[in-house]
C-alpha cells in the first residue's frame, strides 16, 4: 500500500477520519483517526502526529521513513514487520509486540514501552532515549551495528539468550534485568552497573 505524489502536492491533513489505505506518501497527518486497512500495510514517508489507529494488527507490515509523534500503539502487533528509518516520539507502545520484526535506523524517544516484546527481532542501529521499558522483552534478539539505551528505564527487562556485545546501557536504569551470563561480553556499562551485573553473576563483592 504505497501511494505517492509529487512534492508540490504534499499536504498536512488535520482532524480527518480515513482508512490506512488512503494514506499518501509525503503527507503529514495530525489528530486524525485512522481506520482499518483492507490491504497489506506498506507506508512510506509519512508523518503521524497525535493520531489514533483503530487497527491493532500490523503483522508483516512495512514502514519506511515514517515519523510518529504522540501516537498510541497499545498492545499492537508488529510481528515480522519491517521498520526502516522511523522515529517514535512521545508515543505509547505499552505491550506492543515486535517479535521477529526487523528495525533498522529506528529511534524511540520520550515514550512508554513497558512490556513491549522485541524477542527474536533484528535491531540495526536502534536507539531508545528517555523511554520506559519496564519488563520489556529482548530475548534472543540479534543486534547489528549498535543498540543504545539513553537514560531509559529497563527495570526487569529480559535479555535472555541475547548477545550484548553491541549494546550500550551506560546511562540507563538496569535494576533487576535478566540476561544470559555467557553472552554479556562487550556490553557497555558504567561502574555502578558493573556491580549489578556482578551480583547477577553470583560474585561476592567486598570492600
Amino acid at each position: 500500500m504505497y501511494r505517492t505524489k509529487g512534492d508540490d502536492e504534499m499536504a498536512t491533513i488535520t482532524g480527518k477520519t480515513l482508512s490506512l489505505d488512503a494514506i499518501t506518501a509525503g503527507n503529514q497527518y495530525v489528530n486524525c483517526e485512522l481506520t482499518y486497512s483492507n490491504q497489506d500495510i506498506r507506508v512510506e514517508a509519512v508523518g503521524f502526529e497525535k493520531c489514533t489507529f483503530q487497527q491493532t494488527d500490523f503483522k508483516n507490515s512495512e514502514w519506511l521513513d515514517c515519523a510518529f509523534r504522540g501516537s498510541q500503539f497499545l498492545n499492537c502487533q508488529f510481528q515480522e514487520s519491517y521498520l526502516y528509518r522511523c522515529t517514535f516520539t512521545g508515543c505509547q507502545l505499552l505491550g506492543s509486540d515486535f517479535t521477529a520484526a526487523r528495525l533498522k535506523d529506528v529511534t524511540v524517544a520520550d515514550s512508554q514501552a513497558d512490556y513491549a516484546n522485541f524477542a527474536e527481532a533484528v535491531l540495526t542501529g536502534v536507539t531508545f532515549t528517555d523511554t520506559r521499558l519496564r519488563e520489556a522483552s529482548f530475548q534472543m534478539m540479534t543486534v547489528k551495528r549498535q543498540l543504545v539505551f539513553n537514560r531509559c528505564e529497563l527495570m526487569r527487562a529480559d535479555f535472555t539468550e541475547s548477545p550484548l556485545k553491541l549494546v550500550d546501557l551506560r546511562t540507563s536504569n538496569i535494576e533487576a534485568i535478566v540476561f544470559t551470563p555467557g553472552l554479556v561480553r562487550g556490553c557497555k556499562i558504567d561502574p555502578l552497573q558493573a556491580v549489578t551485573f556482578a551480583a547477577a553473576l553470583g560474585l561476592d563483592i567486598q570492600d
